[in-house]
């Protein structure tokens, strides 16, 4: 995977050059402490919301997505930090012509020990989304980091490439029916919090589960909304 230092400046040429090589791009420092601390209140209210958001089945642990249009006036900041240009720039690039809804929604996550959900086996997502994913606490492996295989994007668009010129999503079965080799070394992409991760969902990757404290995170994905 390519790591870009967010004081260098962020090219989307760059960072979509990397997105094709390695399918995930690593953005130490990307949230300063001060926007880190306002997004973690703003995520802690938007996961203590039982009326306005849809819940994730986290068992233990809470995840929340909401449209993030609807965020602009009771979450701004979470609104504001996904409607970056050089986010547009890239999903631009990203999607090349094809139909796309720029960062549609966002999901927020608390992950405890004891967490499970869908995404603790591996696999890639049904239909192409790139992800901006922010850690708003050190993530770690133990942490519950992001754990993916560079390069395996490759897989799943091959995989899928007779789905998505007709217009089909495979069953999430199928997105977990995987060679060996894609399966095992997954790493664990840690961080700081304030780190961004940009995400080509066709990667193979897992959530790792939290063995120690918790973890909190927020991201939200620019998809295809023709698949069906």
């Amino acid at each position: 995977m390519l790591t870009i230092p967010s004081s260098t400046g962020l090219e989307p040429d760059a960072v979509n050059a990397a997105l094709a090589g390695y399918g995930i791009v690593t953005i130490p420092g990307y949230l300063r402490p001060d926007e880190v601390a306002a997004l973690v209140a703003e995520s802690e209210r938007l996961l203590d919301d039982d009326a306005d958001v849809e819940a994730l089945g986290y068992s233990k642990g809470r995840g929340v997505r909401v449209e993030r249009a609807r965020l602009a006036a009771t979450h701004p900041g979470l609104h504001d930090a996904f409607d970056a240009d050089w986010m547009r720039a890239v999903a631009q690039a990203f999607f090349d012509g094809r139909p796309y809804a720029f960062n549609h929604d966002v999901i927020a996550v608390r992950d405890v020990v004891g967490t499970d959900h869908a995404a603790r086996t591996p696999h890639y997502d049904r239909t192409p989304n790139l992800k901006f994913f922010a850690y708003l606490t050190d993530t770690t492996r133990a942490t519950g980091a992001f754990c993916c295989l560079p390069g395996s994007h490759r897989y799943g668009k091959q995989a899928q490439r007779d789905n998505r010129a007709a217009g089909r999503l495979p069953a999430q079965a199928d997105t977990r029916v995987l060679p060996q080799e894609l399966t095992s070394g997954l790493i664990p992409v840690e961080g700081a919090a304030g780190t961004l991760l940009v995400v080509d969902s066709d990667i193979v990757h897992l959530g790792a589960p939290v063995q120690q404290r918790h973890r909190l995170a927020v991201r939200s994905r620019s998809y295809d909304p023709t698949l069906r």
